[in-house]
């Protein structure tokens, strides 16, 4: 199980620990970083 916390904008350490982990398991590089920002 992986968890991870979206930081802003996925900005920083999270956003790119996603696109190592796209690279190494031959996903498109930026699946998962199109995120939307949900403001409450």
């Amino acid at each position: 199980m992986i968890t991870s916390v979206i930081d802003n904008l996925l900005k920083g350490a999270s956003g790119q620990a996603v696109q190592n982990m796209n690279l190494m398991y031959d996903f498109p590089e930026d699946q998962g970083l199109q995120l939307k920002a949900n403001f409450f």
